[in-house]
């Protein structure tokens, strides 16, 4: 965190704030040179035409579009096969798509999805998202994936679609479905074998990649590389290093194995890392502890009140789980509540999130008044009830503007019975840094160079998303990148497997 730049005498912190950007290119020497006291030659060397690193949405979806574009497509993947999935075996499950299939809902799309991210979000990413996601749920449709009907995506012109049978137990059957459509064409995926650096060719070119498994070290060649591995919120010394020197104390929601293998293969052989720094690279929301990566009611965050041990409302909630979460961090002890009434309980998203707890078996606490709620969730009786009393003050035409926090949109006055999810604590979901890119999906040098023959699709994307994203925005970003991945890399195919022995 205290490294300068010996150059310019700025810390590395204050030159990424300035400059925009997550990380400077990293010098490559020979590849013959610069590796090969860390890395023998492999024991075995195979020749490719794609390879996936990763084997998650993103992977699977980029594997299963290079296979059926008349590519010979292995998949590398670090966790043994009864765990594989990544984060999107163990998330919602939700991909946003525009309302209609028009250029207007397009432009509505992608206009929330830029505000979302401040501004900063890469435009041209963006438009592809919006043009492009709708697309990709008909071809996963087609894959012999299955959705439930299209539901809301609160605060947004977006609907969301979800796997069946339903949120949190939809996508492993979508990642299975994925995995027998490679596999039935021909793919191949290798468990327990773990990517550790890129392979570099004389001509510039991405040529392979080298890796670790129970057997040895491998080479594995190929025409092109697609990385989509994830992100780095299960590595302690990247957060400390990127996000907060007090980072790696967050509970992680996700897979411990999501360490950021991808992103340090990528800046090794040049590609340039970006959104990497502070609280805007990472997505937190606030969970149960008893059941940190589904227990989240993100649908309906909005519409609940949240608050904290002194009995008081902290953030504005209609801004979103993801406000809502960060803030979560800066509140007593790191632990609030989420309190609603019977009606936001019995109407839309707020149904669906106690359904959602209900089926965790996480308890749900009850009330007849305020007194009882705060006994329940441990906070002043007084000051809960004053904090009550002056938010259904402020209520008018859906808004509660002449308070602090306001509410600027989902503000409805509050009366028994009362219920609340207590208690909930800070969780990274996932982070938002990652490998520049192209709308080819082509991995970019820092001056914008492409780097030949790699890929990359899903979180290990980096410039996407700023600080917050609409909610159903990852996994709608894996399949539209990975798909182009896939087809891009399987353009620069054409190579037939062969093995030899080293």
């Amino acid at each position: 965190m205290n490294r300068r730049n010996q150059k310019d005498g700025i810390t590395r912190r204050q030159f990424l704030k300035n400059s925009g950007i997550g990380a400077g290119v990293m010098a490559l020497g020979p590849a013959n040179l610069a590796k090969a006291a860390q890395w023998p030659r492999g024991i075995k060397t195979e020749k490719h035409g794609v390879i996936v690193v990763g084997a998650g949405f993103s992977a699977l979806s980029a594997a299963v579009e290079a296979k059926l574009n008349g590519a010979d497509v292995i998949v590398l993947e670090k966790t043994k096969e009864e765990v594989t999935g990544g984060n999107s075996r163990v998330c919602g499950g939700m991909i946003a798509v525009p309302l209609e299939n028009t250029k207007q809902a397009q432009d509505n799309y992608y206009e929330d999805f830029i505000k979302k991210s401040m501004g900063n979000a890469d435009p041209d990413l963006t438009r592809l998202l919006a043009e492009k996601v709708q697309e990709g749920v008909d071809w996963l449709k087609s894959q012999g994936a299955e959705f439930l009907p299209p539901v809301p995506v609160v605060g947004y012109r977006a609907q969301a679609m979800v796997p069946a049978p339903g949120l949190y137990r939809g996508m492993p059957f979508v990642l299975a479905k994925l995995r027998e459509v490679l596999q039935k064409k021909g793919g191949k995926i290798l468990y327990g074998t773990k990517a550790k650096e890129l392979i570099m060719g004389s001509n510039g070119r991405v040529a392979g990649v080298k890796v670790i498994d129970r057997e040895g070290v491998k080479d594995y060649m190929a025409d092109a590389v697609i990385i989509a591995s994830g992100g780095f919120a299960a590595n302690k010394e990247m957060l400390v290093q990127w996000i907060d020197p007090h980072a790696d104390g967050m509970m992680v929601r996700g897979r411990p194995w999501i360490t950021g293998d991808g992103l340090k293969m990528a800046e090794e052989a040049g590609a340039v890392l970006v959104n990497m720094g502070g609280m805007t690279a990472l997505h937190v929301a606030a969970v149960s502890p008893r059941d940190t990566a589904a227990g989240n009611p993100f649908m309906a965050v909005p519409l609940y009140l949240g608050i904290n041990k002194e009995g008081k409302r902290y953030v504005d909630e209609s801004k979103g789980y993801v406000a809502n979460g960060k803030a979560t961090m800066n509140q007593p002890g790191q632990k609030i509540a989420l309190v609603f009434d019977e009606e936001v309980k019995n109407t839309g998203p707020g149904a669906t999130g106690y359904k959602l707890f209900q089926g965790l078996g996480i308890p749900v606490i009850e009330a007849d008044s305020v007194e009882e709620l705060a006994s329940k969730i441990e906070v002043p009786p007084a000051a809960l009830k004053a904090t009550i009393e002056e938010f259904n003050q402020a209520v008018k035409d859906g808004k509660a503007l002449e308070i602090n926090p306001p509410k600027e949109a989902n503000a409805k006055v509050m009366k028994p019975k009362f219920y609340a999810f207590y208690p909930m604590v800070p969780g990274i979901t996932l982070t938002f840094g990652g490998i520049k890119i192209n709308p080819n999906a082509q991995a970019l040098e820092a001056d914008g160079r492409i780097i030949p023959g790699l890929y990359v699709a899903g979180e290990s994307v980096g410039g996407l998303f700023y600080d917050d994203y609409v909610g159903g925005g990852s996994l709608a970003r894996c399949v539209v990148l990975g798909r182009v991945a896939g087809k891009k890399a399987a353009g620069k195919t054409g190579v037939k497997p062969r093995t030899k022995s080293a």
